[in-house]
This record gives structure tokens, sequence and C-alpha cells, in this order.
């Protein structure tokens, strides 16, 4: 008798599409914040330098600009060292620190979710 448990099939057509899905969505809402996070920073950041503005900018536009590559195997490192960027965000306010670990939790959730949904396709 087998004891092993079979693999339970998730219901979904496309599994893959909708992880990239998941990851596309949780890319651009990081990008939005990371522009909405301009009038903070202005306010209690020390201000907005030319700097700052073109890196926040810069960052939540390859943040977007990922969130289209997925299809890609590489777009998910991109995306990897993007959440290091926003992480290090963190020195115009502090409060991008806690963002960007925020970020960076859901991109280690949704790479997981692609590793589970990637083995249960393999099989």
């Amino acid at each position: 008798m087998n004891t092993e448990p079979s693999p339970q099939k998730s219901g979904l057509r496309d599994p893959a599409r909708a992880v990239r899905s998941v990851a596309a969505g949780a890319l651009a809402l990081e990008g939005l914040i990371v522009l909405l996070a301009l009038a903070p920073i202005a306010k209690l950041g020390g201000g907005l330098t030319a700097p700052r503005i073109a890196a926040l900018v810069s960052l939540a536009v390859l943040l977007m600009l990922t969130a289209g590559l997925l299809r890609r195997r590489w777009a998910y490192l991109l995306g990897g060292l993007l959440q290091v960027g926003v992480v290090a965000t963190g020195v115009l306010t502090t409060t991008m620190y806690f963002l960007g670990i925020v970020f960076a939790l859901v991109w280690l959730y949704v790479l997981r979710l692609r590793r589970t949904v990637e083995g249960g396709v393999r099989r």
C-alpha cells in the first residue's frame, strides 16, 4: 500500500501564470508605494533633492517594469535585487526600512509560492 500523499491539483488552468500575477501585483504595488513615499520624505525625511527624487522614481519605474518582465526567469532575481534597493531607501527616512522589510518578506513568500507551484507542475 502506498503511504505517500498524492500531490493535490490546484484547480487552476495555469498555476504558473497565477503566481506571475501575484508577483506582478506585489511589484507594481511596491512601485506605487515607493512613489507615494515622496511626500513623507519631503516633510519628515530632510527634504527632497534632485538625487533623492531620481533614486525613488527610478526605483519605482524599475519595480513596475520588472512586474511586466516576470515571464523571464531572471526577472525574479531582479525583483529580489530591487528589494535590497527598497530597504536601502531607509537612509532617506526610517519608515522606508520597515516598508522595505515588509515587501522583502512578501517577495520571499512569492518566491516560495513559485517554487511550490513549479514543483507541483514538474511531478
